[in-house]
């Protein structure tokens, strides 16, 4: 699922770990020359929507259509907060996945209203997102974080 890593060590919080590969490098990696654009998730793209979703038949549809909705996590922080808008979980987003899509469930989820308030959010509560689509017939899961100020592919 996750491409490669950097296998570097960092001391973060006093608890060793492996550095992850930046997300904006794993989306580069992703749309790569032997893919076709037009069919994958990935892109630069910064358009998109949050649609409402309900369960049952709908999420059939999500992986039985030529729609590229992908479903859109965000679950509690590293230290406790809960999303605001935890009700309407999963989120369906009908844009690429990218950093601008991540940036995009953070704001959506815990209504944050400006570009100060997203910063100092992650910062202090280092947020992750968590995508799940379908790609090349098979069902995928990427879970990001936002550590160190930026956006990591994380994979524990």
């Amino acid at each position: 699922m996750v491409a490669r890593m950097t296998g570097m060590i960092i001391l973060e919080c006093g608890v060793f770990m492996e550095k992850k590969i930046l997300f904006s490098e794993y989306v580069k990696e992703q749309m790569g020359p032997k893919r076709f654009a037009l069919f994958s998730v990935f892109g630069e793209e910064t358009e998109g929507n949050f649609l409402k979703w309900s369960f049952g038949l709908n999420r059939f549809e999500h992986y039985s259509s030529e729609e590229r909705n992908i479903l859109v996590h965000v679950p509690h922080t590293e230290t406790g907060i809960v999303p605001s808008c935890t009700d309407s979980q999963p989120y369906v987003w009908s844009g690429k996945v990218n950093v601008a899509a991540a940036e995009s469930a953070l704001w959506h989820a815990f209504e944050i209203l400006t570009e100060k308030e997203a910063e100092e959010f992650k910062i202090a509560h280092r947020p992750e997102v968590v995508f799940e689509f379908m790609q090349g017939f098979k069902y995928q899961m990427l879970r990001v974080k936002y550590v160190d100020g930026d956006w990591y592919v994380w994979d524990e």
